[in-house]
């Protein structure tokens, strides 16, 4: 039996294919610790812990095969999508492409105290560890406690208390939902799922037909939006807005693109890009790219106007 430890953070600056930090943030009153690395295309191996871990993508999207313990998966996930690793797995994961990951350990009896488990409970989410996940609390959460693990003052540690419990509640309802779920669940083949997301996002500039995804799949568009549907969760316009945004927020962070730049290479209008981004994160994209983008890649142009 593997030996296991309570320190995500210490375990994960060991070893040669273990995730690479980049940078690490730490909450010390509740032992809670973050990183971010930055992994190249290839396989790596996430060390036992006795934490509960959230991986989540805080890069482009990327392809991925994986088994976080209860058996091997793959997919084509997009910022914000994460992972759950129950204490005591040992998950390995093979990227396509680089990938921008961010590691938060929650120490599991921090997880039982919050959950009012026993102090024996395996704190096992079930299909939660079976494949990514897309949600909004949970995104949004991950987000803030990034943010919020940097300061050091009372708002700060009053916050990431009450994050945790957040989460964690969250993540037990996303556990009971998803098992009914997986009972009724249809959709897409997929090698289909993946043809038809690879094909959204090689024309994120230009517009797309339903008519056209369907074809990719042998299906008429009546049946191939329920299919998608299915397997997605969301309408495929839906779908395309959303890689179109995260594909906008992740360019406003990391490069020198102008807003308008980046409208164009969208499919938007900037007016467009701005009425649709303020929809899906609150904020204008200037005002996203001066709090979260890089100082040294902000624009002079951008950072007197939203």
């Amino acid at each position: 039996m593997p030996h296991t430890s309570p320190n995500m953070l210490e375990l994960y600056t060991r070893g040669r294919q273990t995730p690479r930090p980049h940078e690490t943030r730490a909450a010390a009153s509740l032992a809670v610790s973050i990183l971010e690395s930055r992994q190249p295309p290839g396989e790596f191996f996430t060390p036992t812990s006795d934490d509960l871990i959230l991986s989540q993508s805080a890069g482009g999207p990327f392809r991925y095969v994986c088994d976080l313990g209860a058996g091997r998966f793959s997919g084509h996930t997009r910022t914000r999508d994460f992972v759950a690793v129950a204490p005591g797995a040992t998950p390995w994961c093979r990227v396509t492409q680089p990938a921008r990951l961010r590691f938060i350990g929650i120490p599991a009896g921090l997880a039982r105290s919050c959950l009012e488990r026993p102090a024996d409970d395996p704190l096992d989410f079930g299909p939660v560890h079976t494949r990514h996940h897309s949600d909004p609390l949970i995104a949004q959460g991950l987000d803030l406690l990034w943010l919020e693990m940097g300061r050091d003052d009372p708002a700060a540690r009053l916050f990431v208390d009450s994050m945790m419990a957040a989460l964690l509640a969250r993540l037990a309802r996303l556990a009971s939902q998803a098992a009914p779920a997986d009972h009724c669940r249809g959709g897409l083949a997929p090698h289909h799922s993946v043809q038809v997301i690879d094909y959204m996002q090689a024309h994120l500039d230009q517009p797309v037909r339903l008519a056209e995804l369907a074809a990719l799949c042998d299906l008429s568009p009546w049946h191939f939006a329920h299919a998608f549907r299915d397997t997605h969760g969301l309408p495929p316009h839906r779908y395309l807005t959303r890689l179109r945004l995260e594909r906008a927020r992740e360019w406003l962070t990391t490069s020198t693109r102008s807003i308008s730049e980046i409208a164009t290479a969208t499919g938007y209008n900037p007016q467009q890009l701005a009425r649709h981004f303020r929809q899906a994160f609150g904020m204008a994209p200037g005002v996203y790219r001066r709090l979260y983008g890089d100082p040294s890649k902000l624009r002079k142009d951008e950072t007197e106007t939203p």
